[in-house]
């Protein structure tokens, strides 16, 4: 796992390398099918060996069956219930986190259906677990990764991360929740929304931070590149590192204002030099 997560930093194989090939994806499938342990195994700890196309299709079949089960899909019989939401096209946000944030897991999972008031405070056409539901999710996540929000913020290659001034809302980490059950019912029902996240968050939140040779150095790049750089370069610097000046602090702009961290105790006190770099 550790060679394949350096590939994904930086190529060093060619394409498919890590695909298995002993073994037809069809058959693997198949055993999966019948409950057996070993590709279960697998899947759990080593997905990238089969290719993103069929772990799609197995990831909505495993949706399709639990929806059966929960009794969430038309049937010649009964149609499955459904939640009604009304929002306000100026409080997207508010109104859906206020209607959503509690409703239970099966709800959640279970049909929504959207009923948006326009600017002018009337009942707009259409009320429908698709098309207007797709497009209140999609204009929700918008509004709330919108760095004005101050709820995620973006790197210098537009990937989002969660904003470390976020506590400056009050009910930020309820929002945070709210973020995660709506991605949550986007990837189930097969709705694609353009969130691109930092590699080093995603690596937090599948818990990798916590396993061994983890590096927080090599994921600092998906953060900051020229951070990366610069340390880099003082690593490796041939002359008197104390002649650059440094100490062991660092300067953050917390909306406008300069807040200085010192990264050891006493460290903006502390010059960095060949001995300590």
């Amino acid at each position: 796992m550790v060679l394949y997560k350096r590939d994904c930093r930086r190529n060093y194989t060619p394409q498919g390398h890590w695909l298995i090939k002993e073994v037809k994806v069809s058959t693997f499938m198949a055993d999966l099918d019948k409950g057996r342990k070993k590709p279960q195994l697998l899947l759990q700890t080593m997905p990238h060996i089969i290719p993103h196309e069929d772990r799609v299709r197995l990831f909505r079949k495993y949706i399709t069956n639990e929806k059966t089960v929960l009794g969430l899909t038309e049937s010649a019989c009964a149609s499955p219930q459904s939640t009604l939401i009304t929002v306000h096209r100026s409080r997207i946000v508010e109104d859906g986190y206020r209607q959503l944030a509690l409703l239970p897991p099966q709800g959640l999972k279970g049909v929504i259906r959207v009923r948006f008031i326009n600017e002018q405070g009337l009942d707009e056409a259409g009320i429908d677990q698709d098309g207007v539901f797709k497009e209140f999710l999609e204009e929700s996540i918008k509004k709330i990764f919108d760095p004005s929000l101050n709820l995620f913020k973006v790197t210098s290659e537009e990937r989002l991360y969660p904003s470390p001034t976020s506590y400056l809302q009050d009910n930020h980490l309820q929002l945070f929740e709210f973020v995660g059950r709506m991605l949550g019912k986007a990837v189930y029902e097969g709705i694609v929304v353009d969130v691109p996240f930092a590699s080093f968050f995603l690596s937090q939140v599948l818990g990798q931070t916590t396993q061994a040779l983890y590096s927080c150095v090599d994921e600092l790049p998906s953060l900051d590149e020229e951070l990366y750089r610069s340390l880099s370069y003082v690593k490796h610097y041939k002359g008197d590192v104390s002649e650059l000046d440094l100490t062991f602090s660092v300067d953050e702009d917390c909306l406008g204002r300069l807040v200085t961290h010192e990264l050891i105790p006493g460290g903006k006190a502390m010059s960095v030099t060949n001995e300590n770099k």
